[in-house]
Protein backbone atom coordinates (compact mmCIF):
# COMPACT_ATOMS: atom_id res chain seq x y z
CA UNK A 1 0.00 0.00 0.00
CA UNK A 2 1.36 3.61 -0.72
CA UNK A 3 1.68 6.09 2.13
CA UNK A 4 -1.39 7.93 0.70
CA UNK A 5 -3.84 4.69 0.64
CA UNK A 6 -2.63 4.08 4.51
CA UNK A 7 -3.33 7.52 4.91
CA UNK A 8 -6.95 7.55 3.93
CA UNK A 9 -7.52 4.11 5.64
CA UNK A 10 -6.40 5.44 8.72
CA UNK A 11 -9.15 8.25 7.98
CA UNK A 12 -11.76 6.13 7.55
CA UNK A 13 -11.28 4.59 11.37
CA UNK A 14 -10.95 8.03 12.33
CA UNK A 15 -14.24 8.46 11.41
CA UNK A 16 -15.36 4.90 12.12
CA UNK A 17 -13.77 5.51 16.19
CA UNK A 18 -16.14 9.03 15.60
CA UNK A 19 -19.51 7.66 14.71
CA UNK A 20 -19.23 4.40 16.81
CA UNK A 21 -18.47 6.94 20.23
CA UNK A 22 -21.27 8.90 18.80
CA UNK A 23 -23.65 6.10 17.90
CA UNK A 24 -22.55 2.95 20.28
CA UNK A 25 -22.92 1.34 16.82
CA UNK A 26 -21.56 1.73 12.83
CA UNK A 27 -17.82 2.06 13.17
CA UNK A 28 -17.17 -0.78 10.94
CA UNK A 29 -20.37 -0.48 9.11
CA UNK A 30 -18.37 3.43 8.01
CA UNK A 31 -14.93 3.00 7.70
CA UNK A 32 -14.90 -0.78 6.35
CA UNK A 33 -16.67 0.39 2.94
CA UNK A 34 -14.52 3.41 3.16
CA UNK A 35 -11.35 1.70 3.13
CA UNK A 36 -12.64 -0.72 0.71
CA UNK A 37 -11.88 2.39 -1.95
CA UNK A 38 -8.38 2.06 -1.22
CA UNK A 39 -7.55 -1.26 -0.50
CA UNK A 40 -9.07 -4.94 -1.67
CA UNK A 41 -11.78 -6.12 -0.13
CA UNK A 42 -10.80 -8.85 1.65
CA UNK A 43 -7.90 -6.54 2.97
CA UNK A 44 -10.54 -3.88 4.25
CA UNK A 45 -12.44 -6.50 6.20
CA UNK A 46 -8.99 -8.00 8.08
CA UNK A 47 -8.32 -4.43 8.60
CA UNK A 48 -11.44 -4.36 10.23
CA UNK A 49 -11.03 -7.41 12.46
CA UNK A 50 -8.32 -6.21 13.67
CA UNK A 51 -9.03 -2.45 14.37
CA UNK A 52 -12.39 -3.42 16.00
CA UNK A 53 -11.04 -4.98 18.76
CA UNK A 54 -10.53 -2.06 20.67
CA UNK A 55 -14.45 -1.08 20.90
CA UNK A 56 -16.40 -4.18 22.66
CA UNK A 57 -12.66 -4.32 24.84
CA UNK A 58 -13.68 -0.83 26.45
CA UNK A 59 -17.32 -1.74 26.66
CA UNK A 60 -17.23 -5.05 28.54
CA UNK A 61 -14.47 -3.07 30.98
CA UNK A 62 -16.95 -0.26 31.20
CA UNK A 63 -20.35 -1.78 31.72
CA UNK A 64 -18.79 -5.11 33.28
CA UNK A 65 -21.37 -4.90 35.90
CA UNK A 66 -23.94 -5.76 33.10
CA UNK A 67 -22.64 -8.81 31.36
CA UNK A 68 -25.14 -11.26 31.04
CA UNK A 69 -22.58 -14.23 31.55
CA UNK A 70 -25.01 -17.58 30.86
CA UNK A 71 -26.08 -15.98 27.19
CA UNK A 72 -22.58 -14.73 26.59
CA UNK A 73 -21.41 -18.52 27.33
CA UNK A 74 -24.09 -20.04 24.90
CA UNK A 75 -23.07 -17.16 22.56
CA UNK A 76 -19.66 -17.95 22.38
CA UNK A 77 -20.34 -21.45 21.75
CA UNK A 78 -22.14 -20.97 18.48
CA UNK A 79 -18.00 -19.15 18.10
CA UNK A 80 -16.58 -22.69 17.77
CA UNK A 81 -18.29 -23.69 14.35
CA UNK A 82 -18.71 -20.49 13.26
CA UNK A 83 -15.79 -18.72 13.36
CA UNK A 84 -13.39 -21.33 11.12
CA UNK A 85 -16.76 -21.67 8.93
CA UNK A 86 -16.50 -17.76 8.53
CA UNK A 87 -12.84 -18.16 7.54
CA UNK A 88 -12.88 -20.77 4.98
CA UNK A 89 -15.73 -18.88 3.56
CA UNK A 90 -13.25 -15.45 3.48
CA UNK A 91 -10.14 -17.70 2.14
CA UNK A 92 -12.54 -18.44 -1.17
CA UNK A 93 -14.75 -15.75 -1.85
CA UNK A 94 -14.08 -13.06 -4.57
CA UNK A 95 -13.68 -9.44 -4.09
CA UNK A 96 -17.25 -8.56 -5.65
CA UNK A 97 -18.95 -11.31 -3.99
CA UNK A 98 -17.48 -10.14 -0.88
CA UNK A 99 -18.26 -6.47 -1.41
CA UNK A 100 -21.93 -7.74 -2.80
CA UNK A 101 -22.68 -9.55 0.69
CA UNK A 102 -21.51 -7.23 2.85
CA UNK A 103 -23.55 -4.09 0.84
CA UNK A 104 -26.76 -6.45 1.18
CA UNK A 105 -25.96 -6.62 4.42
CA UNK A 106 -25.94 -2.90 5.77
CA UNK A 107 -28.73 -1.96 3.55
CA UNK A 108 -30.51 -5.03 5.73
CA UNK A 109 -29.46 -3.68 9.08
CA UNK A 110 -30.86 -0.06 8.32
CA UNK A 111 -33.96 -1.30 7.28
CA UNK A 112 -34.44 -3.19 10.36
CA UNK A 113 -33.51 -0.21 12.38
CA UNK A 114 -36.06 1.42 10.97
CA UNK A 115 -38.79 -1.07 12.32
CA UNK A 116 -37.13 -2.09 15.48
CA UNK A 117 -39.10 -0.21 17.33
CA UNK A 118 -42.12 -2.23 16.37
CA UNK A 119 -40.18 -5.70 17.86
CA UNK A 120 -41.55 -7.34 20.21
CA UNK A 121 -39.39 -8.70 23.11
CA UNK A 122 -40.40 -11.35 23.56
CA UNK A 123 -37.99 -14.36 22.93
CA UNK A 124 -37.47 -16.01 26.34
CA UNK A 125 -33.80 -17.33 26.69
CA UNK A 126 -32.98 -20.46 25.36
CA UNK A 127 -29.67 -22.25 24.64
CA UNK A 128 -30.37 -23.14 21.47
CA UNK A 129 -31.72 -20.00 20.30
CA UNK A 130 -28.31 -18.33 21.90
CA UNK A 131 -25.73 -21.17 20.49
CA UNK A 132 -27.69 -20.21 16.96
CA UNK A 133 -27.73 -16.47 17.33
CA UNK A 134 -23.38 -17.00 18.39
CA UNK A 135 -22.70 -19.40 15.19
CA UNK A 136 -24.28 -16.80 12.43
CA UNK A 137 -22.38 -13.51 14.41
CA UNK A 138 -19.19 -15.19 14.97
CA UNK A 139 -19.65 -17.29 10.70
CA UNK A 140 -20.72 -13.07 9.20
CA UNK A 141 -18.19 -11.61 11.20
CA UNK A 142 -15.04 -13.59 9.75
CA UNK A 143 -16.09 -13.44 6.36
CA UNK A 144 -17.10 -10.11 6.55
CA UNK A 145 -15.97 -8.18 10.00
CA UNK A 146 -19.91 -6.94 10.23
CA UNK A 147 -21.18 -9.62 12.89
CA UNK A 148 -22.47 -6.42 14.93
CA UNK A 149 -26.21 -6.39 13.45
CA UNK A 150 -26.72 -10.09 14.32
CA UNK A 151 -26.28 -9.62 17.81
CA UNK A 152 -28.37 -6.25 17.76
CA UNK A 153 -31.44 -8.38 16.28
CA UNK A 154 -30.71 -11.38 19.14
CA UNK A 155 -30.62 -8.30 21.74
CA UNK A 156 -33.18 -6.96 20.66
CA UNK A 157 -35.59 -9.53 20.41
CA UNK A 158 -34.31 -10.33 24.35
CA UNK A 159 -35.55 -7.30 25.65
CA UNK A 160 -32.10 -6.22 26.11
CA UNK A 161 -31.50 -3.38 28.19
CA UNK A 162 -28.80 -0.44 26.85
CA UNK A 163 -25.96 -1.61 29.04
CA UNK A 164 -26.54 -5.21 29.15
CA UNK A 165 -26.24 -4.98 25.23
CA UNK A 166 -23.26 -2.75 25.64
CA UNK A 167 -21.60 -5.15 28.06
CA UNK A 168 -22.95 -8.40 26.73
CA UNK A 169 -21.82 -8.25 23.14
CA UNK A 170 -18.60 -6.75 23.94
CA UNK A 171 -17.92 -9.81 25.87
CA UNK A 172 -19.16 -11.86 23.16
CA UNK A 173 -17.07 -10.03 20.58
CA UNK A 174 -13.69 -10.11 22.99
CA UNK A 175 -14.04 -14.19 23.31
CA UNK A 176 -14.88 -14.32 19.47
CA UNK A 177 -12.06 -12.24 18.24
CA UNK A 178 -9.50 -14.19 20.51
CA UNK A 179 -10.68 -17.72 18.06
CA UNK A 180 -10.98 -15.30 15.08
CA UNK A 181 -7.74 -13.95 14.73
CA UNK A 182 -6.34 -16.89 15.89
CA UNK A 183 -7.51 -18.68 12.71
CA UNK A 184 -6.77 -15.72 10.57
CA UNK A 185 -3.73 -15.97 11.76
CA UNK A 186 -2.77 -19.86 10.77
CA UNK A 187 -4.80 -19.32 7.69
CA UNK A 188 -1.54 -16.89 6.82
CA UNK A 189 -3.89 -14.05 6.15
CA UNK A 190 -2.40 -11.31 7.78
CA UNK A 191 0.70 -10.01 6.06
CA UNK A 192 2.75 -7.61 7.21
CA UNK A 193 1.75 -4.59 4.73
CA UNK A 194 -1.91 -5.09 6.66
CA UNK A 195 -0.32 -4.81 9.91
CA UNK A 196 1.19 -2.04 8.79
CA UNK A 197 -2.23 -0.18 8.03
CA UNK A 198 -3.61 -1.72 10.93
CA UNK A 199 -0.79 0.36 13.44
CA UNK A 200 -2.20 3.71 12.02
CA UNK A 201 -5.55 2.72 12.01
CA UNK A 202 -5.79 1.65 15.44
CA UNK A 203 -4.71 4.86 17.34
CA UNK A 204 -7.18 6.50 14.78
CA UNK A 205 -10.18 4.64 16.01
CA UNK A 206 -9.59 5.29 19.42
CA UNK A 207 -8.77 9.33 18.82
CA UNK A 208 -12.22 9.24 16.63
CA UNK A 209 -14.16 7.81 20.34
CA UNK A 210 -12.28 10.47 21.99
CA UNK A 211 -12.91 13.31 19.63
CA UNK A 212 -17.11 12.10 20.04
CA UNK A 213 -16.90 12.46 23.57
CA UNK A 214 -17.99 16.66 23.78
CA UNK A 215 -20.53 16.02 20.22
CA UNK A 216 -22.50 13.41 22.62
CA UNK A 217 -22.81 16.01 25.07
CA UNK A 218 -24.47 18.17 22.43
CA UNK A 219 -25.92 16.44 19.19
CA UNK A 220 -29.24 15.06 19.41
CA UNK A 221 -28.87 11.28 19.88
CA UNK A 222 -32.23 11.29 17.03
CA UNK A 223 -30.68 13.50 14.66
CA UNK A 224 -27.29 11.78 14.58
CA UNK A 225 -29.55 8.05 14.62
CA UNK A 226 -30.78 9.38 11.44
CA UNK A 227 -27.60 10.64 9.84
CA UNK A 228 -26.09 7.36 10.84
CA UNK A 229 -28.35 4.67 8.56
CA UNK A 230 -28.10 7.50 5.74
CA UNK A 231 -24.66 6.63 5.97
CA UNK A 232 -24.49 3.82 6.42
CA UNK A 233 -27.31 2.96 3.36
CA UNK A 234 -25.32 4.76 1.37
CA UNK A 235 -22.28 2.68 1.93
CA UNK A 236 -24.34 -0.53 1.21
CA UNK A 237 -25.49 1.04 -1.82
CA UNK A 238 -21.74 2.25 -3.22
CA UNK A 239 -20.36 -1.37 -2.45
CA UNK A 240 -23.63 -2.86 -4.35
CA UNK A 241 -22.60 -0.38 -7.16
CA UNK A 242 -18.68 -1.81 -6.84
CA UNK A 243 -19.65 -5.19 -7.17
CA UNK A 244 -21.45 -5.56 -9.84
CA UNK A 245 -19.39 -3.00 -12.01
Amino acid sequence: MTSLQLFFIALAWLLGGFVHGVAAVGGGMVAMPIATTFTGAREAILISCLTGLIIPLALSVLYRRHILLREVLWLSAGCIPGIPAGVALLTVLSGSVLLFGVGTMLIVFVLWQMCSHSVRTTLPFHPAAALLAGFVGAFVTACTSLGGPILAMYAAFRGWGKEQTLASTGMFFNIMNLGLIALQWKAGLYTAELLGAVALSLPCAVAGVLISMPVVRRMPQKTFRKVLLAMIFASGLMLLGRAVA
